[in-house]
């Protein structure tokens, strides 16, 4: 499966949840994500890796592939997975120096596209908007009259980049208690 999706930076999420909520879109809830990176060679220039990822109900395993910055240009492979740490133990002793990572996400629902607010440790809200269609996504930012940069299909590592940081120099990346390493 292809993912087609786009990340905008610089969104006043205050701001932003009024106008989705006029437009019509539907608060689909908040939850806190925590995951596991295996990063994979990748010898071709792109992005690889395997995301193990739980929103303490339910647990992913996905592999993603990302070549480029097109809103449609990254592999998704997605299965459910019934334990997050027993998960986390088959693949860490595999893929050596996993990433343990959290971040938060509001999620809502407009005419079948996603559209999400994410907060990660360290950056401002970024938004992300996904659809089965580049126009689809077009066609929501226009609706949604969105001020902000739009990013592009780039994975997370990239954004970190953005702010002069180096997402894989957080060992553990968390809210609170100062554990960010």
């Amino acid at each position: 499966m292809i993912e087609i999706e786009t990340k905008i930076d610089g969104i006043d999420t205050k701001e932003t949840a009024k106008i989705l909520k006029k437009i019509g879109a539907k608060l689909v809830g908040r939850k806190l994500f925590r995951r596991w990176i295996f990063n994979l060679e990748e010898k071709s220039g792109g992005d690889r890796f395997i995301r193990l990822r739980t929103d303490g109900k339910k647990t992913t395993l996905t592999y993603k592939h990302r070549l480029g910055s097109t809103l449609a240009n990254t592999e998704e492979i997605e299965t459910e997975v019934k334990d997050f740490d027993a998960a986390a133990k088959i693949l860490s002793s595999l893929i050596p120096e996993p990433l343990y990572q959290e971040n938060k996400r509001t999620t809502y629902s407009l005419d079948g596209v996603e559209i999400t607010i994410d907060e990660w440790p360290k950056l401002p809200p970024i938004m992300e908007i996904e659809a089965d269609s580049e126009a689809r996504i077009r066609e929501t930012i226009n609706r949604l009259g969105i001020k902000g940069r739009e990013l592009g299909n780039i994975g997370w590592e990239k954004v970190y980049s953005m702010y002069g940081m180096d997402l894989r120099s957080f060992r553990i990346l968390k809210f609170g208690d100062g554990a960010e390493e």
